[in-house]
């Protein structure tokens, strides 16, 4: 009976080895090793996560990567400041980049929690059916549809930009996507008076900012486009869409801004823009 014994031993500690891979060893692998699971919409924002002097809010666009292959900060092997390559399990053509700051509590082994901007990269729903491996900053591709987080309103503010209005509005990054509808409104919560022949938009609750606080957005400058358009406008934030009616990342524009992509009666946009 010993050598059974001994047999049933072995295989288990083999069977042990392979359901739970070292840290280590998956940080060393990282580079060359592809993982598929869910990609969920992650919601624990903080002003400071697991990950030391890296900070990050709801508006950027990062990763945040489950305990099991997160790694541990204290003895170096966690996967802070890394970047993990990220596809849509039916698009394996085009991926995007990003940046981890943090663990995700709720997302089980070979899950990635992404900040409602990068997952609205790839699907308008919760959560995604992803590829994705950890790679070093150097091994970014130019070819990559790459989402830098953390910095993209401290760089439009110092970076001057100046556009031929006879050029194509295709090499701007757009750093948004959401629906986008039209309102009626002339009194907005920013305190101002309009007309719907003005160039304005109502900014969704959750981008707007507190109101009259030093986060908010009246009066914000927001240059869109819409899906099919050859063309981009710029409009002014001067009220607020309520949580009910916009999601984050959706705008209600006035009816002269709706009318440089369709008539009122098509109703719905899918939208792309960023705040100038």
């Amino acid at each position: 009976m010993a050598p059974v014994f001994s047999f049933v031993l072995v295989t288990a500690s083999l069977v042990c080895a392979m359901a739970a891979p070292s840290t280590r060893n998956l940080e060393g692998a990282a580079v060359s090793t592809s993982y598929t699971g869910l990609g969920k919409i992650y919601n624990d924002y903080a002003i400071r996560g697991a990950c030391p002097d890296m900070n990050y809010s709801a508006h950027d666009a990062f990763a945040t990567v489950n305990a099991a292959q997160f790694g541990s900060v204290k003895d170096g092997t966690s996967a802070c400041g890394k970047y993990v390559k990220v596809n849509h399990a039916d698009t394996p053509s085009k991926h995007y980049i990003y940046k981890i700051v943090d663990y995700c509590k709720h997302c089980n082994n070979g899950e990635l929690g992404l900040s409602e901007p990068a997952i609205r990269e790839l699907t308008n729903s919760s959560h995604a059916r992803i590829d994705w491996e950890i790679i070093n900053h150097k091994d970014t591709s130019e070819n990559s549809e790459l989402v830098k987080a953390f910095s993209y309103n401290k760089k439009s503010k110092s970076t001057k930009k100046s556009v031929s209005k006879k050029s194509s509005h295709s090499h701007y990054r757009w750093r948004y996507r959401g629906r986008g509808t039209w309102f009626s409104d002339t009194f907005g919560s920013c305190g101002e008076r309009f007309s719907q022949n003005d160039m304005i938009v109502a900014l969704n609750e959750a981008q707007m900012g507190k109101m009259w606080g030093p986060r908010s957005k009246c009066g914000a400058k927001i240059r869109v486009t819409a899906r099919g358009s050859s063309k981009s406008i710029v409009v002014r934030v001067v009220d607020t869409c309520p949580h009910r009616f916009c999601s984050y990342g959706q705008l209600d524009l006035s009816q002269a801004a709706f009318k440089h992509f369709a008539h009122k009666d098509k109703g719905i946009l899918d939208l792309r823009w960023k705040f100038i």
